[in-house]
């Protein structure tokens, strides 16, 4: 099966151990593959087989509170992004 890049800027930023959070919760879902999160530029990258895996990857990506960047969302339906920490913006890790 072939495989697609989706190359995801999300809306909020993260550090590199937040980074490392995303990537296994990505890498959980079946058929993606090659996850990579860079937090200097917010952005977050991997292969999927079909449409479904890219939906349950924005999905996730939903739920840990870093939607894709542009992605309208409904107060009652906001969760606060994963990073919480004072790293965000440094190179920490």
């Amino acid at each position: 099966m072939k495989k697609s890049l989706a190359k995801i800027p999300v809306a909020h930023a993260f550090c590199d151990e937040c980074a490392g959070v995303i990537k296994e919760q990505l890498i959980g879902i079946e058929g993606i593959h090659n996850v990579y999160a860079n937090p200097m530029d917010s952005l977050i990258w991997f292969h999927f087989g079909s449409a479904n895996e890219l939906a349950l990857a924005l999905n996730k990506l939903m739920e840990i509170g870093h939607p894709p960047l542009g992605d309208k969302i409904k107060k009652e339906n906001y969760v606060p992004p994963l990073c919480q920490c004072t790293k965000v913006g440094s190179s920490a890790a």
